[in-house]
Formats: structure tokens, sequence, C-alpha cells
């Protein structure tokens, strides 16, 4: 017979299995719930919608006392847990109780002025609705981040590209957005000590808080800040027009005409003396008894509940600043403006979601601010959502894992209002999970059962599951049920009235979902190969383009894969072409679909792709699609900017062979050893009417589409 403190540890690691589950199909922090505070409509069984309400307060003095009042069930929670599942570790075959160490981290149209030809620009989910990118596209423009420059080249006539002005931006770059005469790049930055952040090393999670441990050490996590620098691009001399510093790590940025919102996350941290756990709990020594753990785990959770009575409301909100006429000005938060769910029923963090023009030089800025860790961003024309994975739904009993989503409006101007919030089944693996349509929230997620992964529980499925606003509550109102019994979705992808799942677990499934019924979505049709996509990309309207990997009969999985399918007959689509890339190789757009770029006029793709064939190599390769299949026309290398490694410094030289004269404006090098050239990583494909434009970490080549092995321009783009 099993002890007692045996049978807790096998529930321990049967909930760790779970836990860990979920943290891998997040891959962010396993965040919170919350929901309109309405009516109390059900949104889906056991849940009601006062379990997710989010409240917004009239004062400072309710807003601090609902944070505290949300921490304190955390760490109530948390006591909980490592009271009663005993924390076990076993020596010289003796159980002692005690802490195990670390714990195990959650995963955590263009207005641009004249056109005067065509080129492709970011690759966006729902049209109109601009997403930040390294690669802009404006007029005769091309514009790029590299290194922690924004790079402005005149791009035609094809042959004499050549950039016209850098411009430094502070921290490291990571998208941005053009229009009119404005570029707005979103960077992230250390706090150099001047911008108010509070430490990154520790946080209210799970447990509370968490230190990040280095060499056995404290990490030095300065805060994180994302900033927004606004810069005027009408002349050739780029001017900054505004900076603002925002205290945490950028999740998402939109653009509706010349609105941005950026969509920031932070930690909560930890208020002073909120003591550490692990070193209150096991010092000096693990606790020899039940008991005495008990007895340490009671003292620590009353340590902590003082320290967060005792905290202020400053000790909690994020910094928010901005630097006018060279000084920094705090920029405050008006408490009407924070959302909060019930106690306990978000994870870490803050999102805010905050909105300026940027065509405005001083205009204003507004800003929702809601507590919990956001997992994805998805923007329509007029709706935002939020959505939170539930990190609580294991404590609370439920069967199934489950999301949170917070519904926004977004107006005309600058307002960003808060509409609603309810629960859906399961868990979600990017925003092209997500879809708004004629007020329809429509939600491909994997359903996770409550013992995942023990002999003898129910299996893993997927679904669509669609709701809609009703009050202040987003009800669930249809659903297609379970499908693929044991699979995961892998890729999924809403065009007009329908879905498009991928599952994948030993044969990849495409399904055909009608969702022109809200109420009752429908399997139409499947079609099964090996392999799986990752990325589903509407080549027209009766035809999809894919990205993803083939697998052989075995299991095994194998190379990058493009492929066609046909969904003109809805009840039975059909594989068209499927054509694997050379060697082993792999792609941004297997997780980044602004990584995709497809020329509909021209019908062609271009995939940045990088491999091993003996040496490594980074090219960008085209290949022509269509409905009746797919035809590769060749890659273009970018070799010729690869860095010596074994030289005295980062010289780019040609690839043997290369001729200099094939490439303007690159320079010949010495001879060097091939075993000592280090690639550069290709980043993008842009076209401009009959060209490509490829651009790496090292330059860019601009090829006519007819001759991928002469460029007729080039350009050395050296970090700096």
């Amino acid at each position: 017979m099993r002890s007692v403190l045996e049978d807790r540890r096998v529930r321990a690691l049967a909930a760790d299995v779970v836990w860990i589950a979920v943290c891998l199909t997040a891959i962010a922090s396993c965040s919170g719930c919350s929901g309109g505070g309405g009516s109390g409509a059900p949104l889906g069984p056991g849940d009601s919608q006062s379990e997710v309400a989010l409240s917004q307060f009239a004062s400072c003095d309710d807003l601090r006392a609902a944070i505290v009042a949300d921490a304190r069930a955390k760490i109530a929670v948390q006591a909980e847990r490592l009271r009663e599942d005993g924390w076990t570790v076993v020596r010289d075959g003796d159980v002692l109780v005690g802490a195990p160490g670390e714990p195990v981290p959650a995963p955590r149209p263009d207005e641009g002025g004249p056109q005067p030809g065509r080129s492709t620009d970011t690759n966006v989910q729902v049209p109109g609705v601009d997403e930040a990118d390294v690669v802009e596209t404006a007029g005769d423009r091309l514009y790029l981040l590299h290194g922690s420059d924004l790079v402005i080249l005149q791009a035609r006539p094809p042959e004499a590209t050549a950039v016209l002005a850098r411009l430094a931006i502070e921290g490291f770059p990571t998208g941005m957005f053009v229009t009119g005469d404005r570029a707005a790049v979103v960077s992230q930055v250390d706090d150099p000590g001047d911008l108010g952040g509070d430490d990154a090393c520790a946080w209210i999670d799970d447990p509370l808080p968490r230190p990040m441990a280095l060499d056995g050490g404290i990490a030095f996590c300065p805060p994180q800040f994302t900033k927004l620098t606004v810069v005027d691009v009408a002349n050739d001399a780029p001017r900054v027009a505004r900076e603002i510093y925002l205290e945490g790590v950028s999740l998402a940025a939109r653009r509706h005409g010349d609105v941005v919102r950026l969509v920031v996350q932070r930690g909560w941290g930890v208020p002073p003396g909120v003591p550490e756990p692990w070193g209150f709990i096991t010092s000096p020594s693990l606790a020899e008894s039940e008991e005495e753990l008990r007895r340490r785990v009671d003292a620590w959770e009353q340590a902590a509940i003082a320290a967060l009575d005792a905290s202020a409301l400053e000790d909690w909100l994020p910094a928010h600043r901005e630097r006018v006429a060279g000084d920094l000005v705090d920029v405050p938060i008006d408490c009407r403006d924070a959302h909060v769910p019930p106690p306990a029923l978000s994870d870490s963090g803050a999102t805010r979601i905050v909105a300026l023009r940027m065509s405005e030089d001083d205009g204003p800025i507004e800003e929702a601010l809601v507590i919990g860790g956001a997992q994805q961003v998805y923007a329509s024309a007029d709706t935002l959502l939020l959505a939170y994975p539930d990190w609580s739904w294991f404590d609370a009993g439920e069967p199934n894992d489950r999301t949170a989503i917070h519904a926004f409006a977004l107006g005309e101007g600058l307002e960003t209002r808060y509409l609603a919030s309810g629960f859906v089944p399961g868990t979600t693996i990017s925003q092209l999970a997500f879809d708004v349509r004629d007020g329809v929230i429509r939600v491909a997620s994997t359903v996770s059962p409550r013992d995942a992964g023990l002999p003898g529980a129910p299996p893993t499925t997927s679904r669509i599951t669609t709701a809609r606003v009703d009050g202040e509550a987003i009800a669930v109102v249809g659903s297609t049920g379970d499908l693929a019994p044991g699979e995961r979705i892998f890729a999924a992808r809403f065009l007009g009235d329908r879905g498009y799942l991928v599952t994948f677990r030993r044969i990849d499934p495409l399904f055909v979902v009608d969702l022109a019924d809200p109420a009752a979505p429908a399997v139409l049709g499947e079609v099964e190969i090996t392999g799986f996509s990752e990325y589903l990309h509407p080549l027209d309207e009766t035809h999809l383009v894919t990205v993803g990997r083939d697998v052989d009969e075995g299991g095994r999985v194998r190379g990058l894969a493009l492929s066609v399918f046909d969904v003109s007959e809805p009840s039975a689509p059909r594989l068209v072409d499927a054509q694997l890339l050379p060697g082993d190789g792999w792609s941004p757009a297997e997780s980044s679909h602004l990584a995709f770029t497809f020329d509909s006029a021209l019908g062609i793709v271009a995939l940045p792709y990088s491999r091993y064939d003996g040496v490594f190599r980074s090219s960008l390769v085209l290949v022509a699609a269509d409905a009746g299949g797919l035809t590769p026309l060749g890659e273009v290398d970018h070799g010729r900017f690869a860095v010596d490694a074994c030289g005295p410094g980062p010289q780019p030289v040609p690839v043997p062979g290369t001729e200099p004269e094939s490439a303007p404006g690159v320079t010949a090098a010495a001879d060097v050893d091939p075993s000592c050239l280090v690639p550069p990583n290709m980043v993008r494909g842009v076209f401009f009417d009959d060209f490509v434009y490829s651009i790496s970490s090292g330059g860019l080549l601009v090829n006519a589409i007819g001759d991928l092995a002469a460029p007729v321009a080039a350009v050395e783009l050296p970090s700096g």
C-alpha cells in the first residue's frame, strides 16, 4: 500500500504532466480569465458570466484594493498547493518533505502616398489591419529594420536601389509601421536606470513570487520597456517626432489608418517585503516532516499577505514615460482605465493597450489596462480580442482546460472600449486561431482533459467554437464538437464562411468547416495526407497554399514542404500538389505569417529558407503557385554577404566562384577557407513590379523574376 506522501506525490506528478502540456501549448505565460459583468448568461458547461467578470473602478483606492485582493487569493492558492501536494524529494531511500528547487516555469489598406507601381507589403491576417513588421514598402521606398537602425532605401528603378538614410533606433527594433510621411518603430529597451521600471527577476506567479536563478545566483534582470519611436520620413533626413516608453514587452501592434495600438505585457513584480517562497520554506534546511512543511508554508503565506496589505498602488502599476524636449516625463495611468478580473483568475502581469496617432507629434494617448498576462491578440477593423489561457482551471475542478477572451470595440478614434468576456474550451495556437465576422467570434482550439497523459484518460481533441457578445458576456452559441481525437491543432485559418483546421499526430487531416450558421458549425469534408501544415494562405477563392512539414509513413518528420489544396468542393477537399524543399531546412514562415510573401499578380510565393547540405545556407526560395500546382523557380542566395569568421573582423566576402561584378556594390575579397564562411540569415522577400527584393542580415539583392542568378543591384547592410 502506498503511503499518504506517495499518493500525494503521484497526484502532484499527474498535475505537473497536465500543467506542462498546457504550458507547452500556450508558449507563453499561462494567463487568466475574465469576462463582462452582466446578466450571468451561461457560457458553457459549469461556466457563468459572473465567473469571468472584469471590473472597473471609480477611485484609485478601489483599484488598489482589487489588485491586492487578487494577489492575496493567488498567494492562498499557491500556499494550499504546497501544503496539500507535498513537494517531495527522495534522498537515500527516505522520503523527505520539502521544496524541489526551481519550479517549472510557464512557457510564456495602406495610405502611404502615391503608388507609381505595384509592390507587396506585410502579409496581414485581416485585410486593412496592418501588423508591425521588419520590412515595409511605400511608394518607391523600401523600409528595413536592420540591427538597431531604420534603413530607408530608394527601390525604383530597381537597378538604382540604394540607401537614402539610416536612423539609429534606441534598443532592439522588432517591428514598424509606415504610412504617409510617418514611420512608427517598436523596439525593446533595457531600463538604463532612469525609466523607473521594476526588477524583472521576480513576479507574482506559480508559485509566488518566483526568482530567476542564474549559475546558482540571482540573475541581473533590468526592467524591460517597449519603446515607440515616431519618425517623420518626408525628407531624406528622417526626424524623430515622438518617443514613448511603456514598461513591459511588446505582445502585438496593429495600425488602423494612422492610429497605432500597442499591446504591451508586464509582470506585476513583487511589492517590497514579499518573501521569496523557496528560500523561506526550505531555510535553514528541508523540512523533516509534513507538519513542519505546513508550518513553514503557513508562515510564508502570512508574511506575504502582510506585505501585500502594506503595498501602495504605485508598487503595482507599470511605468509610462515620454521624452519631451530631451526630458523624461511621467504619464500617469488613469485608474478608471484599469480592468480587473475576479481574484485568482488571472496569472502574472498586466496587459496594456495603448493608442495614439502617428501623424501627431504630441497628440493624446488613450490606454486600457487589463490585469493578467495575455497570450494572443487578434484585431479586425472594429474589434480587438485578448486571449488568456485560464491558469486556474485545474484547481477549479474543470474537466478540460479553457481560454478566457476579452473583447474590445475599436472606434474611428483612439478609444479601445471594453465590451465583454467569456470562456471557450481549450487553448489556441496563435492569433490565426481567432476571427470575428458579422459579430460572431470564431475560435479554433485544442482541448486537453484534466487527466491528459494518464492511462485511461480521455484523448486530446480539437474544435471550432462560435460565440457572440450578449450584453456584457461572450456567450457560446455553437461548436463543431470534438474533432481528431489524440491530435492537436497545428494550423488554423478563417476565410469568409469557412474555417480550415490542420491537426496532426501521424497524419495531417485538413478539415473544411462550414460556419455560415454560427449555431451549427459543421465539418463539410477532410483530406488526410502524411505530414502537416503550419501556415495556411488563400491562393484564390477555392485553393489554399500551405507551408509545413513532410512526414514519411513511419511518422518520421522530414523536410519543409509547400502544398496546394483544392477546396472548391468542400465535401471532398484534395491535395493538388506538394513540393519538398531541398535539404533539411526550416523557414521563419513556419511560426510567423509575416515571413510569407505571396504576390497574387505574379502568382509567386517568396519564402526565406535555411538549410544544411554540407554547409549552412540561407536563401529566398521562389515558387510559382496556382490552381494547377507548384513550380519551383529557383532561389536567391546571399552567400556573397557571408562573413569570414576566421578573419580579423566580420568582413563580408563573396562565395568562392561567385563573380563580384554580378553583384554591383559588393567588392571582392581574398579567397577564404569555405569552412570559415558564416552565411547571413534570410529575413524577407518583397516584390516591386516584376522584380524580387531579397533581404538578409547581410544585405539586399534585386533580381528580375526571370533571372535569379544575376542581380541588377546589391546593397551591403553591415551591422553597426
